[in-house]
Order: structure tokens, then C-alpha cells, then sequence
């Protein structure tokens, strides 16, 4: 159940917790909520409860919302009047111009990793244990992990830039990439991220800055051309944190 594991994921976080660790309980939601994306177990269209959440974790609906809120702001979750607020569900075209932004961020940050890496100013060994990572995963068919660590690997690009702006920029993006891959996911693609992965370190590692960023946006062109927007998906509205 989506609720127990929530609780073990804050309680986790709270046993490992350092003394200065900033994070709230409302911050634990919102990373909770990512992680369920990740995973695939939050699905397009789904309605999230705040009173049922906020009775299991004994905690006030205000932080509940306040975390649903910030999601909200996001882009992850809409809200409406009577409904309460869902998982957002995306079109083709909202699909496209999410990774139409992905583009011009992750532009940015190959500019920067390159530049770094001529200056011999980081290490990529992070990103090729990502690499390999991906590929163990995809070939067990851990779907689920799979995903997460696809995604991980951008999010690791895009912190090696050191780029606060960039970063928190990228973030809401990934799992909104992911609910865009949960509704138009095509079955029969052969498209496997790691093997551009291993592409798009190599020209980082080249040093050619244009030739880098021309690969990135060619890999976001895949990532969209491995969507299926010819099919037609059943909008589901399950209860999360509920009965």
C-alpha cells in the first residue's frame, strides 16, 4: 500500500537524519511523490487525498496541502474546485514542449560539464556506473527501476554543472517526462536510453562543446520519437491514499 510505503520512506529519512538536515515533513511528501513517479506507482490522472494522507501520517491537512501545493506550482499535480487534485494528465502537445524545455536546459548543462571536463574540473565515473546501472536494470526487466535510473542519470548531469538555476529547472521536468512515457508508452520501441548515455559521455568527454550539445538534443528527439501519441489511453482515476 502507497500509504505504509510512505511511512517507512519518512521514517527512514528521519532515523538517518543529521542534526542540521532541513528537511520538513512537507518537503518529505513532495519527495515521496517524485518517487512514486519514478517508479511508476503514481499513474496519470490518479486523485491524491490529503485528509486520508494526513490522518495516516498524523499529521496537519495543512501540510498536507502545503506539499500537495507545491507540486501543484510544479506542474506534477492539478487542482480543482470539489475535485481535489490529481496527478496531471498530458496531452501530445504538452508532451512535446516539455521536452521542447528539456532541450534548452540540458543544452546549458552539456555546455557546462563539457567545459568543465576540458578543464579536467570533474569526474564522470558517476555517470557511467549510471550507465551500467540502467542497462542491469532494463535487461532483468525492472521496469520500474529502469525509469528511475534513466532519469537519475540526467539529474546527475545536470548536478555535476553546479548550476542551482539549471537544476532546479530540470527537476519537476523528469517526472513529468515520465507520466508523458506512463500515457503514450510504446511497446514495441527498441529504444534503450543507456546506449545514448554511453554516446553523450563520450562527447562530453571529447571536449567538442557543440558536438555534445548536438547529441543531448538528438537523444531528447528519441526520447519523444519512443512515445506512441497514435494510441489512445484510458484516463485512470483511482483513489491514492484512500480505500
Amino acid at each position: 500500500m502507497i500509504v505504509d510505503n510512505l511511512i517507512k520512506f519518512i521514517t527512514t529519512r528521519e532515523e538517518t537524519m543529521e542534526v542540521n538536515d532541513i528537511f520538513t515533513l512537507e518537503d518529505k511528501i513532495v519527495n515521496f511523490i517524485f518517487d512514486a513517479i519514478f517508479t511508476k506507482k503514481l499513474h496519470p490522472g490518479i486523485k491524491l487525498s490529503e485528509s486520508v494522507l494526513a490522518k495516516e501520517l498524523n499529521a496537519s491537512r495543512d501540510v498536507v496541502r502545503k506539499a500537495f501545493s507545491k507540486l501543484q506550482t510544479m506542474g506534477i499535480l492539478t487542482y480543482k474546485k470539489n475535485q481535489g487534485f490529481h496527478v496531471v494528465w498530458l496531452t501530445e502537445e504538452n508532451a512535446k514542449d516539455i521536452y521542447t524545455a528539456r532541450k534548452v536546459i540540458e543544452a546549458g548543462i552539456v555546455e557546462i560539464v563539457t567545459q568543465k571536463h576540458s578543464k579536467k574540473e570533474l569526474d564522470l565515473s558517476i555517470l557511467n556506473e549510471k550507465v551500467e546501472n540502467e542497462e542491469y536494470l532494463k535487461v532483468s526487466l525492472r521496469n520500474g527501476e529502469y525509469v528511475k535510473t534513466s532519469c537519475d542519470f540526467h539529474l546527475n548531469l545536470a548536478i555535476l554543472s553546479e548550476n542551482d538555476f539549471l537544476i532546479n529547472a530540470l527537476k519537476p521536468l523528469i517526472p513529468l517526462s515520465i507520466l508523458a512515457g506512463l500515457i503514450y508508452d510504446d511497446s514495441e520501441t527498441s529504444f534503450c536510453s543507456y546506449d545514448e548515455h554511453r554516446v553523450l559521455i563520450d562527447a562530453i568527454k571529447s571536449n567538442d562543446i557543440t558536438y555534445a550539445k548536438s547529441i543531448m538534443d538528438q537523444h531528447l528527439v528519441h526520447c519523444v520519437e519512443a512515445l506512441n501519441f497514435g494510441i489512445t489511453p484510458s484516463k485512470k482515476n483511482k483513489f491514492i491514499f484512500g480505500n
